[in-house]
């Protein structure tokens, strides 16, 4: 399981549930979270390392991250098929999206993004929570939607945890953060820039198997 570990909201700001992308005819579901599985860092205020970390998925927008890669992120997490209101979706789950990863190159720099947004958060640029995950949480949120992990206990005991497990990871994640937003919802940031335009249709291909 996961320990989540909350900041307090700050300059809450009241965000559109479904927002229209200039330039495309779809509707981009504007609530959606993104969980950056990343190098663990320390912090006074936390009492263990911190390897991931969840904001608001127009945090990607802001200009303290490299532009528009960001925004070409902020427009797959919004955009592909199945967001829903509220979603959390892992940065995995974006690379089995983008064909097992083979797509990075055509949508953003991902690595470069997330280094920016872990900077931004630590400076308090944004709302966010700070995860530290336990093993074999954080491997099945580093994998993708198919990922199976064994764990051995202490007496040698073996489970396998698979798809179901990793989907129930980010059910309890979901679940903390509609009890965190009933006190408003995540600020992404000021100052935000506009989601790229082009392409008008990002790039989707499921990775096999």
């Amino acid at each position: 399981m996961v320990d989540n570990l909350y900041p307090a909201p700050s300059a809450p700001v009241r965000l559109p549930e479904v927002m229209a992308v200039e330039g495309d005819e779809k509707m981009t579901v504007a609530d959606v979270y993104l969980l950056a599985v990343h190098e663990p860092y320390r912090s006074p205020q936390h009492p263990v390392p911190i390897n991931a970390t969840v904001v608001h998925a127009r945090t990607l927008l802001h200009p303290d991250l490299p532009q528009p890669d960001g925004g070409r992120i902020y427009r797959c997490l919004t955009e592909f098929p199945g967001r829903t209101h509220g979603c959390v979706v892992p940065l995995s789950t974006l690379t089995y999206e983008l064909a097992g990863g083979a797509l990075w190159p055509q949508v953003a720099q991902w690595q470069s993004v997330i280094e920016a947004l872990v900077a931004l958060t630590q400076a308090g640029g944004c709302d966010a929570t700070p995860l530290g995950l336990k093993s074999p949480a954080e491997a099945l949120l580093t994998n993708g939607p198919n990922t199976e992990v064994t764990v051995v206990d202490p007496f040698g005991e073996r489970t396998k945890l698979g798809p179901r497990d990793r989907q129930r990871e980010i059910a309890q994640l979901e679940r903390s953060i509609r009890e965190f937003v009933e006190g408003g919802p995540y600020w992404p940031g000021d100052a935000l820039v506009a989601p790229p335009t082009l392409p008008t249709r990002m790039p989707y291909q499921p990775a096999g198997g």
